[in-house]
């Protein structure tokens, strides 16, 4: 009974471990410049970042950015939403011209996120010779996940704010699906408008104790702040 009791408790505490994992934070590589760059001191190889958000459960929001740096710094950069299941994911990344699927393979080792394309720079909408594929590093010093941080990856979305007294947010673009556990803005709260529809909204935020909090609002609770 009490080896029962014994093996009960380690598989309760297994499963409340993997429960509990968050992968949340950024993750990168960046290597020395290929080739002789001569006097220019300046020079960086290639690299890439990575940052995951938790969502809800297992659902994660990514940004990715790579650079083959180097002499013409060709770039590729793509964001979306992926769920991790037994240390895994994959995103559709296929650029709408392209020629052969551009899928994003995601395998999670310990604070390594590595990403496997198997895919062109062109399929994936990268610039020339540029693939996201590579092992990212959780790093030591972390940047910090914020609504500035928000805004300088949204920088082209208009800012916004509540005007009702209390606003709900759906997941949904037309309104009608709420949140498990309800969630609101209030009166003032200041957010960006990433995505719209006629009626509707869709918005990020970062609240203090660092949820990531999205989903789609009604045009009714708030208004376009004039920025100029």
């Amino acid at each position: 009974m009490k080896k029962l009791f014994l093996i009960t408790t380690m598989l309760f505490v297994a499963v409340i471990s993997q429960a509990q994992n968050n992968y949340s934070g950024a993750y990168g590589y960046s290597f020395k410049p290929n080739g002789n760059t001569g006097n220019d001191k300046d020079a960086t190889g290639p690299a890439g970042n990575l940052v995951l958000l938790k969502m809800d459960g297992d659902k994660y929001r990514f940004w990715l950015d790579v650079t083959i740096g180097w002499p013409n710094y060709n770039v590729g950069e793509t964001d979306g939403t992926i769920t991790i299941v037994n240390d895994t994911a994959s995103f559709d990344n296929t650029f709408e011209e392209a020629t052969k699927p551009c899928i994003l393979k995601f395998k999670i080792a310990g604070n390594t996120i590595h990403i496997n394309s198997l895919s062109t720079s062109f399929n994936c909408g990268f610039g020339n010779g540029v693939n996201a594929d590579g092992d990212y590093t959780k790093l030591k010093n972390q940047p910090v996940l914020n609504n500035a941080w928000l805004k300088k990856e949204y920088h082209q979305s208009p800012a916004i704010v509540v005007t009702s007294n209390r606003a709900e947010v759906f997941q949904d673009e037309n309104c009608q699906h709420a949140f498990t556990k309800k969630q609101y803005f209030v009166k003032g709260d200041k957010l960006l408008s990433i995505a719209e529809t006629e009626k509707t909204v869709y918005t990020e935020y970062i609240t203090t104790a660092g949820k990531f909090i999205y989903g789609w609002m009604k045009k009714t609770d708030i208004k376009i702040v004039d920025t100029e």
